[in-house]
């Protein structure tokens, strides 16, 4: 159990660490290009962790639909959702949504799953997300395509919910390498096809031209490709879906502290109050469980 907390705030802080460094990286590259980027490099590493593993186990054709489905819900439509809203918000606004996202697949779990966290887990995530709140409260700024950001932001919060439900009715008696390989296999070639059919792979790969913009693209993937899918598939399978959104929540104070140490933001006294406001929620989870 405690091993599925820690593994659950790793991948929050991956998928942060990601968001900063994609902010970036989305100012020069199509959003559904890096969508398709994203997955190509994910598959050569999960390939070159196959290796070092025995390679793909057997599974069923129920497991098999579920997790590709996942995939492209997920990781196709999903991401490229969250690419484009992030291009047109930002990382500290686009965290609102993938917050949103988690208290959607807490609902989801609860209704589908039937997952329910104790009392006191359910109070210490009302603390949780007071201090999110807090942190992120008045970090919107004027962005020209706000309401499309928005729009996209709603969208891909609920393919990335949907998606989590089909992995977690998946993933029971399946290896988790092998259904994370499964996962970015069938959203990267879906992406693919899109690219194909509206001639859009060269205006994708263009950019990457830049050495220094291919090197962190690669970096940046590597922390999403081993610290966000595999040990949020982990995570998954360790403990419910309904806690590991809880503990995901906490992605928006590792963005803040990326931020500090990438972008050199300066943290302000009212975000290291809505950070100790969020620990103590964390605290009172983790004791719950």
């Amino acid at each position: 159990m405690y091993l599925g907390i820690i593994v659950a705030l790793l991948s929050a802080a991956s998928w942060a660490f990601a968001t900063v460094v994609f902010d970036r990286i989305g100012k020069v590259v199509p959003y559904v290009g890096i969508t398709f980027l994203k997955g190509i490099f994910s598959i050569i590493l999960m390939i070159a962790l196959l290796i070092f593993t025995g390679g793909l186990h057997d599974i069923g054709i129920w497991e098999f639909s579920f997790l590709a489905l996942s995939g492209i819900i997920g990781i196709s439509v999903g991401d490229s959702l969250f690419f484009k809203s992030l291009q047109d918000l930002g990382a500290k606004v686009q965290v609102i949504f993938f917050l949103l996202g988690q208290i959607f697949t807490m609902i989801f779990s609860l209704l589908l799953l039937d997952e329910l966290l104790s009392l006191e887990q359910y109070i210490g995530a009302i603390i949780l997300l007071t201090g999110i709140v807090v942190v992120i409260w008045g970090k919107q700024e004027n962005h020209p395509n706000k309401i499309r950001g928005i729009i996209c932001g709603l969208l891909s919060i609920l393919c990335f919910s949907v998606s989590a439900i089909m992995v977690k009715k998946a993933i029971a008696d399946v290896e988790v390498v092998t259904a994370t390989f499964y996962r970015m296999a069938f959203g990267t070639v879906f992406t693919l096809g899109f690219g194909v059919m509206g001639k859009q792979l060269p205006s994708w790969i263009k950019p990457l031209r830049d050495k220094r913009l291919l090197a962190l693209f690669i970096l940046n993937v590597f922390v999403i490709t081993y610290g966000g899918f595999l040990l949020s598939t982990i995570a998954i399978k360790l403990i419910s879906v309904s806690l590991v959104s809880v503990l995901g929540t906490t992605e928006p104070v590792f963005v803040l502290l990326f931020a500090y140490l990438i972008n050199k933001e300066k943290i302000t006294k009212q975000e290291v109050i809505g950070t100790m406001i969020t620990l103590t929620g964390l605290f009172i989870i983790i004791n719950g469980e």
